[in-house]
């Protein structure tokens, strides 16, 4: 077991023993003897691990070659993060992914997962990484997700994952003609905190209005980046619990929201001001960030734009871009 980690590690790099060396002035001090005291390596692994797990996965398997104390303790991280723009290849990075999720120690609990990889992957691959979050779901409380594949096999796996807190969700379709995915009416998390998504497509319900995060009572941070609609034209966002709100770059199909907001504080837009936002607590919003692209073929965006910071009232911190800043004092 050993050699097959030692190999792993040097497979990723044939130069990480250097890594030995660059600690040394970080975590080494001199004795008075002449030798070094290895103080980082005296430190519980509690603290060890807590540390290596905000380190990308790659470099956190390098430590094992540290000295006899740092072999094993990789295997007990509670947080990978895998990015295959880190290798060369997409097969270095397919066949380290696999040696990780073989070697890791499974009764270690998996508190977060970091996934990205936008090139072309075997769907095994993927399969056996979304079985390995199914086998971990019961702790992990963090997911990031950002891959080109189809969206079912992925969706399923999030709506195993109960204990999620933090989801972070792109995924863009292999067929290229297919934009888009689909968000799931039915998702129901209970314990999600913060979601963010990029490049999904909300569907209306019976009453023509896409409500696609009403089960998320404990929601308290919403991010939605290049977003659209079908079937409708207008979405309803209802939480007692969200404090921020934003809104990047997402279709001008998009005609309406909804905010039925009370706890709502920021709220924050990137894009062209084309939709209309309307609520009864829009006079709670206390910090307001507009990042306004505009479009010269429609004549509306000044008279939108200028509707929100009206609507806006309660706002105590507005920053805006020069675009927007040059809109709206034209039209003063």
């Amino acid at each position: 077991m050993v050699e097959t980690t030692l190999q792993l590690c040097f497979a990723l790099n044939d130069h990480c023993i250097v890594t030995q060396f660059l600690l040394v002035p970080l975590h080494c001090r001199k004795c008075n003897n002449g030798e070094y005291e290895d103080r980082l390596s005296d430190l519980p692994d509690s603290v060890i691990l807590h540390i290596l797990s905000f380190l990308n996965t790659k470099d956190v398997v390098r430590t094992c070659v540290l000295s006899r104390r740092w072999k094993d303790i990789w295997k007990h991280i509670p947080t990978l993060i895998f990015n295959s723009s880190r290798f060369d290849t997409v097969r270095q990075f397919e066949i380290f992914m696999s040696k990780i999720m073989t070697l890791r120690d499974n009764t270690t609990a998996l508190h977060s997962l970091d996934f990205d990889h936008m090139g072309k992957m075997e769907h095994q691959l993927l399969q056996k990484i979304l079985s390995y979050v199914y086998s971990h779901n019961t702790k992990l409380q963090q997911l990031r997700i950002f891959v080109h594949n189809d969206n079912g096999l992925i969706m399923q796996c999030v709506s195993s994952c109960q204990y999620l807190t933090s989801l972070k969700l792109s995924i863009y379709p292999r067929i290229s003609f297919c934009s888009h995915t689909i968000f799931p009416k039915s998702l129901n998390l209970p314990a999600l905190e913060m979601l963010d998504i990029s490049n999904f497509t909300f569907y209306g319900g019976e009453n023509g209005v896409a409500e696609p995060f009403s089960a998320f009572t404990k929601l308290k941070s919403l991010i939605i980046r290049g977003c659209k609609v079908m079937d409708t034209q207008m979405i309803n966002i209802s939480s007692e619990t969200l404090v921020n709100f934003a809104m990047h770059y997402s279709s001008s199909k998009i005609a309406k929201i909804e905010l039925s907001t009370p706890s709502l504080c920021t709220f924050t837009f990137y894009g062209i001001p084309c939709q209309k936002i309307y609520g009864s607590y829009l006079s709670s919003v206390k910090e307001v960030n507009i990042y306004a692209h505009m479009d010269r073929y429609l004549e509306n965006l000044p008279m939108v734009l200028f509707n929100w910071l009206q609507d806006l009232s309660g706002v105590k911190s507005l920053k805006v871009s020069s675009i927007t800043l040059q809109v709206y004092l034209g039209m003063i």
